[in-house]
């Protein structure tokens, strides 16, 4: 019993996870601009490719997580409210009208995804429009509209309850993050992979040698705790003097007092204090053509860091899959050679 529970868990539980755990640290600590970075890299990736496989054999879930562990190399975007966040991640997003070679960013959007979420009909069992009702009352609904079966959750209401209650906020995250959670893992994975092209019309050469880098603007990062951010290899924090938020919130919703807007900015974590756990900060406190500058020179850099190949020299799965033929070659040969003892013996017999 006790050996087929330890073969279990070494041939088909661990083998994917830790593949992933093992590919994405390493990618990680080996896309850096060092010198003599090339060679240092594929010698760390050969090291762990011989001691993984090692352990794992020639497991196809291990290879499998190492292939996803590459490609989960997400850039996390956030900032407080009212930062001007959206602002550069729509920056990051542009593209320019020529197929020149120049990076490329996908923005997964989760404020968009916990928008959708509460819509009654989108995202069927993602959807936790029914158990908010229940657990916050009809109160939070829209007025009915005729020809609508259901009406929507006012997310104005909804934010005037848990804004007040620190306890009925944390209920609501505890309903909504795990399904958010959920869809942007899922949306990185698939991003990650970039399986278009191979299943859409072809693109041009110019377009498949952009750099592309997968970004999540994900606003509450940092009040997701440490696997948040563990997910996110870079993490950029957009911010601005406190003043300027609180001018710039009431500015956007004219209808929220000054306090209410206070409530809003207090219940997230200051964003000195983001900014101060961040890879990259951009500071948003001049005009916009300030920002841009920023922007762009972070999209240069970024880009290099998570998607520049010049240094990484080998990828991991090709160095895993190498060392597992190697090993499989080698293997092979032995079992030739043992099979042409026992018919040489048999022959003298």
């Amino acid at each position: 019993m006790f050996s087929y529970l330890t073969w279990t868990l070494r041939e088909i539980i661990l083998p994917l996870p830790l593949g992933i755990i093992i590919s994405a640290v390493t990618e990680r600590l080996t896309r850096r601009s060092r010198p003599h970075a090339r060679l240092r890299n594929i010698a760390i990736k050969l090291s762990v490719a011989s001691i993984s496989v090692s352990f794992f054999s020639y497991n196809f879930l291990f290879f499998v997580g190492v292939i996803l562990g590459t490609v989960l190399q997400p850039v996390g975007l956030t900032g407080g409210i009212a930062t001007g966040k959206s602002t550069v991640s729509s920056l990051l997003q542009q593209q320019s009208s020529s197929e020149k070679d120049e990076d490329e960013f996908v923005i997964i959007d989760v404020d968009g995804i916990a928008h959708d979420i509460l819509l009654p009909n989108k995202l069927g069992s993602d959807s936790v429009y029914d158990v908010l009702v229940a657990e916050f009352g009809k109160g939070i609904l829209l007025a009915e509209e005729k020809g609508t079966s259901l009406p929507n959750i006012d997310r104005r209401k909804l934010g005037d309850i848990v804004f007040r209650d620190v306890q009925k906020r944390r209920k609501l995250n505890s309903i909504t993050h795990p399904k958010i959670i959920k869809i942007m893992l899922k949306r990185i994975l698939l991003e990650g992979l970039n399986l278009t092209p191979l299943f859409g019309k072809a693109a041009s050469q110019a377009i498949r040698q952009r750099r592309r880098v997968v970004c999540v603007d994900i606003p509450l990062l940092f009040e997701g705790g440490l696997p948040m951010r563990l997910l996110f290899g870079t993490i950029i924090v957009v911010t601005c003097k406190p003043d300027l938020q609180l001018e710039r919130l009431h500015k956007r919703n004219p209808d929220l007092t000054l306090e209410q807007c206070r409530q809003r900015i207090a219940s997230q974590i200051p964003v000195e204090e983001k900014a101060a756990k961040a890879h990259v900060v951009i500071r948003n406190d001049e005009d916009l053509k300030s920002l841009k500058y920023q922007v762009q020179s972070t999209k240069i850099d970024v880009a290099e860091k998570v998607s520049g190949k010049q240094h990484r020299g080998v990828e991991l799965p090709w160095a895993v899959l190498g060392v597992m033929t190697i090993h499989w070659l080698k293997s092979y040969t032995i079992l030739v050679d043992v099979g042409l003892i026992h018919m040489f013996i048999r022959a003298f017999n």
